[in-house]
């Protein structure tokens, strides 16, 4: 047998020694057993709920149900000011007023609102810039307890006016004013309506000059509010007289004095120890 030869064997041995082991080897790791590492459990985050603006919101704005809603909070960002449903209500913050306006999705603070009966909760109510004055209402001229605050309205005078003869005539002198208060209820109180019926005073939202206006009218005569409609268009929207605008005067809507055959003025005629009262007609 040549050196040759005996090379190859010897190289054949080998190969088939190392393929062996390899063989061995791979077969041990097929049998032995396979561990199942399980994935850690994600931790639930505590989170707690706050109260949020459900859409844009401006300042003044008396808070309604729709306006606001709770959203889940990480409970260790909370801060110390978030209004937080586990210790307060959402009809407890309803009615309020925004100090500051919100956006949609804004967490609301006990600093962005004012319930009513705090301090500054009527300031707050008030647009930058306006004022707040009261004038007198009953039954009949604040409409039977059917205007709330948060309306608008027209302010119409009624007045006597004496001269040679009586007229009266009535005017709207200022349209298109808010309420903010009816006695003392103020915004969308859930005790609605509780005293409403029997409020003798209409706080309006006006401007510093409309608030002098109105301090005079009060002296003037009878004072009577006029519900506007919510669904108003920008020309109805109008937050002054028109310069073409004309009173109502007594003729305008009474026949008679329009007929002029009315009495207008009475004398006294003395006869004797006997007295008479004759009605002097004005003529046309």
């Amino acid at each position: 047998m040549g050196p040759r030869r005996i090379l190859v064997l010897l190289l054949a041995f080998v190969v088939a020694g190392v393929t062996a082991m390899y063989a061995q080897s791979w077969i041990s790791n097929q049998q032995r057993p396979v561990t199942i590492i399980q994935a850690p459990k994600e931790v639930e985050e505590d989170t707690s709920e706050v109260l949020v603006a459900e859409i844009n919101v401006p300042s003044g704005h008396f808070i309604k149900p729709q306006d606001i809603r709770w959203q889940r909070w990480p409970s260790d960002d909370i801060p110390d000011n978030y209004i937080v449903k586990q210790s307060t209500k959402k009809d407890d913050i309803v009615g309020s007023v925004v100090r500051r306006g919100l956006f949609a999705g804004q967490p609301i603070t006990t600093a962005s609102v004012v319930k009513p009966g705090d301090r500054g909760f009527l300031a707050a109510v008030l647009s930058p810039g306006m004022r707040a004055v009261s004038v007198p209402i009953n039954a009949t001229s604040g409409n039977s307890g059917l205007i709330f605050p948060g309306d608008r309205v027209d302010l119409i005078l009624t007045q006597t006016l004496d001269g040679d003869t009586t007229r009266r005539v009535s005017e709207t002198v200022l349209p298109n004013i808010r309420i903010i208060a009816m006695g003392v209820e103020t915004g969308d109180d859930p005790q609605r309506g509780k005293h409403h019926e029997k409020a003798r005073t209409a706080t309006l939202e006006v401007s510093p000059r409309q608030a002098e206006s109105v301090a005079l009218v009060t002296e003037l005569g009878k004072l009577s509010l006029s519900l506007r409609s919510l669904a108003r268009d920008d020309e109805d929207a109008v937050a002054s007289v028109p310069a073409d605008y004309v009173p109502t005067w007594d003729r305008d809507v009474s026949t008679v004095l329009r007929s002029g055959k009315h009495p207008t003025n009475r004398l006294l005629v003395l006869r004797g120890s006997e007295a008479e009262t004759v009605n002097i007609e004005e003529s046309n």
